[in-house]
């Protein structure tokens, strides 16, 4: 039987996306699976894999604490309580509701009771048959979360590893696992997304431990489908967030694992895609070996071993210095570099990050035309970072939202965050690298952002334009990183200052007045506050350059040394159309001319 599958499956392989079909029409309880179906080597395999399902550092630990009472979900605190209460919210969140109906947390039970633990055993099977009793068949389900898409999928895997425990006596498992494969084979049940993955996963290891082959041909086939979808052309996520970037791929290679386990793998295609985003991620992260909060995410270290890459940049050690210096990514980003450690250590290199494209779902932060800026060593322009998944939550909102991310807003009109934002022109050579934006999702206002970049004099030039139907104010936004004093050296220039280093902005053209607001964690403001990691906000710096005008054109210099080592002046203007500036450094001289349609850069020797 399972060779003849294997061949149904080399057939799929080679069609490239899957035929879509409904499951057959039947209530999620009913089956013909008997305790002889179960596939225990398959559950042992397949419990090898996963930050969550594998044995870990820390698992003798929870399994004491389990012991006696206390289960802890990351982030969250520990809770001691009765943990097959399932409608249990004792933090009121819903993160904790997600990772409770998972059960992942009773996994060091899982281990112990491999090991010949009686009492481990016998708890792991209790809270399995009390979730059971509690929630199958699935619309008696007093807690949302039992069958939310990702819970559905992690818990499947979770109950499967199971298996060995089984004696056959135990209907009420084997009842338990053909609900979850009845449920993941319906494709109504299934969403887009790395929630997605989860399901398919789930449904890829109960029908294995289940030996269904028409269960893991149906995972197999659309995981196939899904990864062309999850990482667009150039390898860039489809969820708006570097962090979950990151997440996706190690998810990624993990399904890879658990496929090769059974004798399977993705196609050649997959295959390059999967590459492709490893790759995605070693340009992403920025050059201190972090990554950028761009979407949901923290400020975590980029992870050894999703692809060489990546293990170089954590490293320091680029071992091709002829890598492209600037990339664009069809889901929505533009990413710049000074080098890759040629002639400077690779930390000191400078980092830009421009957002673009289409309104990306799930983890995505209203943040198209936001720029962001690493340059000497540290970050400097940035966004407003991560909090939490808490809808009604105003810091959760805040972060989210338009008023913390570098971009132009319009306070008195209404912004469509779901229209696309794209690039209309992007060029690039050794000595420049631009990209501009366009965003025409307001009432009645139009925004074009150019963002240049100049590798040698290692300066940035911002051209923003907007034109409005009325008089109005028009805000120019920027947030400045933790631990950055901003000083106004006069009316058009500001001085970025930490504790041993300077980045200038100077403003040509239309001037505006500058609002400048240190955020505070004690105000009910949210202004310059930034999310590092779950739940955590701190202060950043907030600059607003305003505009009164129904028409505004702003080009904005910056870089290290601005107005010392290197003079920036506007030598040519013809407003809202062009613009030419002569930039002079120390070692060469520049000639800067933008226009509607070019972008060009002259050097000159001093």
């Amino acid at each position: 039987m399972r060779s003849w599958a294997k061949r149904l499956y080399e057939f799929f392989r080679g069609t490239g996306r899957p035929q879509q079909f409904r499951a057959q029409q039947l209530t999620y309880t009913e089956h013909d699976f008997t305790y002889g179906n179960l596939n225990f080597a398959a559950a042992k395999r397949q419990a090898s894999i996963g930050k969550h399902y594998a044995r870990h550092a820390q698992s003798e630990q929870e399994l004491r604490d389990l012991k006696q009472g206390t289960i802890t979900l990351p982030p969250h605190k520990p809770w001691t309580g009765d943990y097959t209460d399932w409608t249990a919210d004792p933090f009121s969140d819903l993160n904790w509701r997600f990772q409770f109906h998972t059960l992942r947390w009773i996994n060091p039970l899982l281990w112990a009771a491999l090991d010949r633990d009686e009492e481990a055993k016998a708890e792991w099977k209790r809270i399995v048959r009390s979730w059971s009793e509690a929630n199958i068949p699935p619309e008696n389900a007093e807690d949302k979360y039992a069958w939310m898409d990702m819970t559905d999928g992690n818990r499947a895997i979770q109950v499967s590893l199971g298996a060995p425990l089984m004696d056959s006596s135990d209907h009420w498992y084997v009842d338990c696992l053909a609900t979850h494969r009845n449920w993941l084979l319906d494709d109504d049940n299934i969403v887009p997304g790395n929630h997605g993955l989860h399901q398919n996963l789930g449904l890829f290891v109960v029908a294995s431990v289940l030996d269904d082959d028409k269960g893991v041909l149906r995972a197999i086939e659309r995981l196939g489908a899904q990864i062309l979808d999850a990482f667009d052309s150039e390898g860039l996520n489809e969820e708006g967030s570097v962090a979950y970037h990151q997440h996706n791929l190690v998810w990624w290679l993990e399904a890879r694992e658990r496929l090769q386990l059974e004798g399977y793998d993705f196609s050649q295609e997959a295959l390059d895609r999967l590459d492709k985003a490893g790759e995605a991620m070693g340009y992403l992260l920025l050059p201190d070996k972090t990554m950028p909060q761009i979407g949901d995410g923290g400020r975590g270290m980029g992870r050894r071993g999703i692809h060489p890459l990546v293990d170089e940049v954590l490293s320091q050690d680029i071992q091709d210095k002829s890598l492209p210096l600037f990339r664009t990514f069809p889901n929505g980003m533009a990413v710049s570099r000074s080098g890759w450690g040629q002639d400077k250590p690779l930390r000191h290199e400078s980092h830009t990050i421009v957002r673009y494209g289409p309104d990306l779902e799930r983890h995505s932060h209203n943040d198209r035309g936001s720029v962001h800026i690493y340059t000497l060593g540290r970050r400097w322009i940035t966004d407003g970072g991560f909090h939490s998944y808490q809808h009604r939550n105003s810091d959760r909102n805040y972060t989210k939202s338009r008023s913390a991310h570098n971009l132009v807003n319009l306070p008195e009109q209404k912004h469509d965050k779901t229209g696309d934002v794209p690039a209309l022109l992007v060029q690039h050579d050794e000595d420049l690298h631009v990209v501009e934006v366009v965003d025409e999702n307001f009432e009645a206002a139009r925004w074009l952002r150019r963002v240049m970049y100049l590798p040698a004099p290692n300066c940035w030039v911002i051209w923003d334009r907007i034109e409005t139907d009325t008089p109005q104010k028009i805000r120019q936004q920027w947030l400045m990183d933790i631990g950055i004093e901003v000083t106004q050296n006069d009316t058009t220039s500001l001085q970025l200052t930490d504790s041993k280093r300077q980045l200038g902005m100077r403003w040509f053209g239309d001037q505006p007045t500058f609002d400048i607001v240190n955020g505070d964690r004690k105000t009910k403001s949210k202004r310059g506050l930034i999310g590092i990691r779950w739940k955590r906000m701190k202060e950043g710096t907030s600059v607003h350059a305003n505009f009164m005008a129904d028409e505004a054109e702003s080009v904005v210099v910056i870089a290290p040394g601005l107005n010392q080592d290197l003079n920036v002046s506007l030598t040519k203007r013809s407003e809202m159309h062009s613009f030419e500036l002569a930039i002079r450094s120390p070692q060469n001289f520049y000639d800067l001319e933008v226009g509607a349609d070019h972008t060009r850069l002259h050097k000159h020797k001093p």
